[in-house]
């Protein structure tokens, strides 16, 4: 049965910012980087960098050296060549329809760590014989994937050696086959947290068409890695809380601190606390108390600057009576932001739409 199938390229940050490179020439630095990590294609004398890269840096710059330089202007990858022979390699078992996933490691990065760049269904291939297969991508199904969401979708959560399912080799070859669970399971993790619009309705109708016999049913990342990697949607909304600093440490030990005494900030009665909580929007509250009486608090936690987090409690606040089907000025859920500090504007604020606020420093 034909399978999908997964690509290994090498680095390449040409245009990259908001989304992954892979969109010109890479840097000299990453070109250096390449050649001198040894590979194969950038290493090769047919390769246009290697030459720059000798002589250099001090000649014109390639344009589109190689396959991963044009990818997501071209849209295709071919199945690469034999290192020791000049022989090339055919994929003999995919056909039109199946979906390729794109994957690279990030400089400093080990195997271990390989993401997944984008995707898209095959709209074409071309295999004559004498030259490698080139898959090329149809024109309405294509996904470049943006920088941070590149960053958290690990491959090795989802891919399993067949012959060794807790063993993270690639090896050389430059594709790999992939069964229907593992892009089914890689789409509806994407359509979890992905913010683009046109990309969350092409994900959503692949979904319902070409994988409609799973019935939206739920598959969990099976893959060596995910056993360390955990839950993704939640590193995913994290990320966009914090940044791409992550969560300073002052941050989470005021956070930590407030979680374990909840009589600090007037909570009495609890029965649960969940840190970082995620609501069906995304957002994530830094803390939420489940009280006696089937009552809640919402708890927004900052140090230094409290008036986004005054904004972002009541924002919580409406979101809990949203989720617990009650009025969004419902008294059952409560609004609290711990600060080190607050100015009397902040207060003000508080006070006039009923948020608790509490000056806590350790």
């Amino acid at each position: 049965m034909p399978k999908h199938i997964a690509f290994k390229c090498t680095y390449n940050n040409g245009d990259e910012g908001t989304f992954v490179g892979f969109n010109g020439t890479c840097s000299e630095n990453i070109i250096k980087q390449n050649i001198e990590a040894g590979h194969w294609y950038c290493k090769s004398e047919k390769c246009d960098c290697n030459k720059y890269y000798k002589w250099g840096f001090k000649n014109e710059k390639p344009k589109e050296p190689c396959y991963e330089s044009a990818l997501f202007k071209k849209w295709q990858f071919g199945a690469g060549w034999s290192e020791k022979n000049p022989k090339p390699y055919h994929i003999h078992n995919t056909k039109i329809g199946k979906i390729a996933v794109l994957t690279t490691i990030f400089p400093n990065e080990k195997e271990r760590e390989r993401k997944i760049i984008g995707l898209f269904k095959i709209g074409e291939i071309k295999d004559d014989g004498n030259q490698e297969t080139l898959v090329i991508a149809d024109k309405d199904f294509r996904i470049r994937l943006p920088y941070d969401e590149a960053r958290e979708l690990n491959f090795w959560d989802y891919y399993f050696n067949p012959s060794n399912k807790e063993l993270i080799f690639w090896g050389s070859k430059i594709f790999r086959y992939l069964d229907d669970d593992i892009v089914y399971c890689i789409l509806k993790d994407l359509q979890k947290t992905i913010g683009d619009e046109k990309y969350k309705k092409m994900i959503y109708e692949l979904i319902n068409t070409d994988f409609a016999d799973y019935g939206g049913k739920i598959i969990k990342p099976s893959g060596p890695r995910f056993k360390i990697s955990g839950d993704r949607k939640k590193r995913i909304f994290l990320s966009r809380k914090y940044g791409s600093g992550g969560e300073g440490q002052e941050h989470r030990e005021l956070k930590n601190w407030v979680a374990n005494n909840p009589n600090a900030i007037g909570l009495d009665n609890v029965k649960n606390c969940v840190k970082e909580y995620i609501f069906a929007s995304g957002d994530v509250a830094d803390l939420v108390f489940e009280l006696a009486d089937n009552k809640f608090a919402v708890v927004e936690i900052e140090t230094t600057d409290p008036y986004p987090g005054c904004f972002q409690s009541l924002k919580y606040k409406v979101l809990k009576c949203a989720e617990l089907g009650l009025e969004i000025i419902c008294a059952d859920v409560r609004s609290i932001v711990v600060a080190w500090s607050f100015s009397e504007e902040e207060k003000t604020f508080c006070k006039k739409y009923n948020i608790e606020f509490y000056e806590i420093k350790l």
